[in-house]
């Protein structure tokens, strides 16, 4: 089984790859917990980028499991009366 380091390596090769994820404009944090669960965590560019993100994560060899915190950036940004109207 690959350590930790070489686990977070692997995922983050995979990010790199993937032109979709875009890993240089929109940053992920990355970190094994201490009970082995790989934590991503930052803002992702959509719904499409957040989940093909979380799909390459699992397919790792090594991962067991997956803390989501990642976000989506908003499209446009607004004020809480704009998303109400």
């Amino acid at each position: 089984m690959p350590d930790e380091e070489e686990i977070l390596k692997e995922v983050r090769a995979a990010f790199e790859r993937e032109p979709r994820i875009d890993p240089h404009h929109y940053p992920v944090h990355m970190e094994i917990a201490e009970d082995g669960a790989l934590i991503l965590e930052g803002t992702v560019k959509n719904v499409a980028a957040k989940k093909l993100g979380l799909e390459l994560a699992a397919a790792t060899p090594g991962v067991r499991a997956i803390v989501d915190r990642l976000k989506v950036a908003p499209s446009a940004p607004m004020t809480d009366d704009e998303i109400c109207d």
